[in-house]
């Protein structure tokens, strides 16, 4: 779900998608009983007429974001680009990216052949050891080092 109050974005040329896509946002406030069939007429014709982003502000700024909306945006400090308020945080993203995700998730197997094959090899002692590389990749691919992504 699109929110048209980002200060970012109300310059934006909208697409047909988009006209419609903010017209079933209308039909489905009018749906839940927030519209009257009158003001949905009236703001759907004008939708289909819009523009840019920012013509579609005022007609959804006295509509709730639905519960999949994205961000809310505070006003930001003179010069400073807005930042997102109430999202529920970053997500880590894996350093190395799928390959990086797909060693961590195989680390528990590749610990426990190193732990056999070591262990019959020569003494089973200090075999436990390779459990080690399990949190360590965790750390490694997850940890401060990785980049992050909203």
């Amino acid at each position: 779900m699109t929110d048209y109050s980002d200060p970012r974005r109300t310059s934006e040329r909208l697409s047909n998608t988009d006209r419609d896509e903010a017209v079933a946002r209308l039909a489905a406030a009018r749906d839940d009983g927030r519209l009257t069939p009158e003001e949905y007429d009236a703001r759907a014709s004008t939708t289909r007429m819009a523009v840019t982003r920012g013509d579609l502000t005022p007609l959804f700024s006295d509509l709730p974001l639905g519960a999949d909306a994205p961000l809310v945006y505070s006003t930001p400090p003179s010069g400073a680009i807005p930042t997102p308020v109430g999202t529920p945080g970053a997500r880590a993203g894996a350093l190395g990216g799928a390959w990086g995700a797909t060693l961590v998730a195989l680390s528990p197997f590749i610990a426990i052949a190193l732990f056999f094959l070591f262990g019959f090899t020569s003494s089973f002692t200090w075999s436990w050891v390779f459990f080690l590389l399990i949190p360590i990749a965790g750390i490694v691919v997850y940890g401060p080092g990785a980049r992050y992504r909203r």
